[in-house]
């Protein structure tokens, strides 16, 4: 059986996800950094991978996968244990909803902070824009302290909803989001999963996101 291999990058959040998934179901992998800005991921030999030309890809004996979402859930079923889906079947639908919200409004709010205040365009700030973004941050945080006020993680254990949100909520931060009084039940919630060596292993704060180049 030939290792398992993540193609990544460490500008991509969505390839985050996977990596820390992997790390916590203890799968021992090889990485393939993969340069976004170079358009790597649009070469033949990547193509021949993920023939959308996204990040991340992952390989193993039973072929090819993508899509970072899809990846997990395959590994999930691959690999049950520790288990990383909610147990409970009643939790499922929640827990989808939380997933698709991170790649959804909790994205965007910090993909478009990121172009607006860390690389603004030629014409420079929207402030405005920036004060709407930062409204709906707060409100999406509102949603998320409410769910943690009695919770350690997002459904019972730490699991792959924690995973989704949190390469999107911990930079939240950058932008002055969250507030300790507003939102203590988050704030700690954020201390806790990145302090786990599966995150301290792959965080990395240098980059930028290529969302669009990535899944």
């Amino acid at each position: 059986m030939s290792r398992p291999i993540l193609y990544s990058s460490i500008r991509s959040p969505h390839c985050l996800k996977v990596a820390l998934f992997l790390q916590e179901k203890g799968i021992v992998f090889d990485r393939v950094e993969i340069d976004l800005p170079a358009r790597q991921q649009k070469s033949p030999a990547y193509l021949r991978i993920n023939p959308f030309g996204l990040v991340p890809a992952y390989t193993d004996d039973y072929g090819p996968h993508a899509d970072s979402l899809l990846i997990m859930h395959y590994l999930e079923w691959r690999h049950p244990q520790p288990r990383l889906f909610p147990a409970a079947e009643t939790d499922w639908p929640d827990a989808l909803n939380w997933i698709e919200r991170s790649s959804g409004p909790f994205r965007d709010v910090s993909h478009h902070l990121y172009w607006q205040i860390i690389e603004p365009p030629t014409s420079g700030t929207d402030w405005d824009r920036v004060a709407a973004l930062k409204t709906e941050g707060i409100m999406l945080l509102d949603t998320l302290e409410a769910h943690l006020a009695h919770r350690q993680f997002m459904f019972g254990e730490f699991g792959v909803v924690d995973i989704a949100l949190i390469p999107w909520v911990h930079g939240y931060r950058r932008f002055d989001l969250i507030s300790a009084e507003r939102h203590p039940h988050t704030a700690a919630w954020i201390e806790r999963v990145s302090t786990r060596p599966s995150f301290q292993n792959n965080y990395q704060i240098k980059g930028r996101f290529f969302s669009g180049d990535t899944a």
